[in-house]
């Protein structure tokens, strides 16, 4: 739990190369919906990688699979934002 902190703390004080550093393992190796949520906003903002909603969705899913919330949340919107309306 601490590194996920530090990873939280990393991206929090805008160090996003560390906090990918540290919460890409966290997210893929043990599944952790936190981690998982933070690399999705990471990808979504373009914050230390490449710019990707794709994968910032992914990840979202993958969180919101164990359970997070807030990935469900964003992934509820960014749905909403992008609906075409005719």
């Amino acid at each position: 739990m601490d590194e996920l902190i530090e990873g939280i703390n990393a991206y929090n004080g805008g160090d996003f190369a560390k906090a990918h550093e540290i919460l890409y393992p966290l997210a893929m190796y043990q599944r952790n919906d936190e981690a998982q949520l933070y690399l999705g906003m990471l990808y979504f903002y373009g914050e230390g990688v490449e710019k990707d909603v794709d994968k910032a969705m992914e990840w979202w899913k993958k969180a919101m699979k164990s359970g997070n919330q807030d990935a469900a949340y964003r992934l509820s919107e960014l749905k909403t934002s992008t609906k075409t309306t005719f």
